[in-house]
């Protein structure tokens, strides 16, 4: 596989089946299919010289390409519910290596539904690994609210008549905010070198820089529901929209 040197490809997933809105890669929000949000971005940011959009549908691939993708169909086995992210991945990373005769060194997963994405966020992930040769990866995230930290979960038992924390013993050392480990969580964005990826199949393959991002540029707009709380903060300028 011939690698081009410090060069960075965006990768955007974008099927056709998903269940919980109809087509929601290019569903409106505030005027714009879905997908065109990381693509703007993408296309902003000084790092990603092509965008490529793996998809399933037709409706879809024409989407990505008025705004300014290229459209790699995949196959049947990798447009169901359970497919792995890591698996198109690395279908795009075959595909395009034998098609183009060679790829670029460093590969930007592009996830519609992290729709509040940002160029600088891209660039500070690519410019990682580019400054950082030993590093495989790079990821966004966000710090676990104290809310929703591991030794806050609660587990039921007994049909519902009972609840106990998940993690008791450490939650009887980590009671409080102050004695609580850190913990974070997926941003919305995962760079990859893409010889670890094929060679260790796996996205994350360390050593991975972390960059810690904005809890609101993490929003996941997944269900019905999300779309007008993603519009209200683009209308009230909550985040920067590229």
């Amino acid at each position: 596989m011939k690698i081009l040197k410090n060069k960075a490809w965006g990768i955007l997933t974008a099927r056709g089946g998903s269940k919980s809105i109809p087509l929601k890669n290019i569903v409106p929000v505030s005027g714009k299919p879905l997908l065109a949000y990381n693509i703007g971005a993408a296309r902003k940011s000084a790092t990603v010289e092509r965008i490529f959009c793996s998809t399933d549908h037709d409706r879809i691939a024409q989407t990505a390409r008025d705004y300014g993708a290229e459209v790699l169909m995949r196959p049947d086995h990798l447009s169901g519910d359970l497919a792995p992210s890591l698996d198109v991945m690395i279908h795009v990373a075959e595909t395009l290596a034998a098609q183009e005769g060679a790829i670029a060194e460093i590969l930007v997963l592009l996830q519609p539904t992290s729709i509040f994405l940002t160029s600088g966020q891209i660039d500070h992930a690519v410019n990682a690994l580019i400054e950082n040769p030993q590093a495989k990866s790079s990821q966004t995230v966000i710090k676990v609210p104290h809310q929703f930290h591991a030794h806050n979960q609660r587990q039921m038992f007994d049909g519902g008549k009972d609840i106990a924390f998940v993690f008791q013993k450490e939650r009887e050392v980590g009671y409080s905010k102050q004695t609580k480990p850190v913990f974070y969580t997926y941003g919305n964005l995962i760079v990859t070198r893409t010889e670890a990826l094929v060679s260790e199949r796996n996205l994350f393959a360390r050593p991975s820089i972390p960059i810690v991002i904005p809890l609101d540029t993490a929003y996941d707009l997944d269900g019905p529901d999300d779309i007008a709380p993603a519009e209200l903060m683009i209308k009230n300028k909550v985040v920067e929209i590229d």
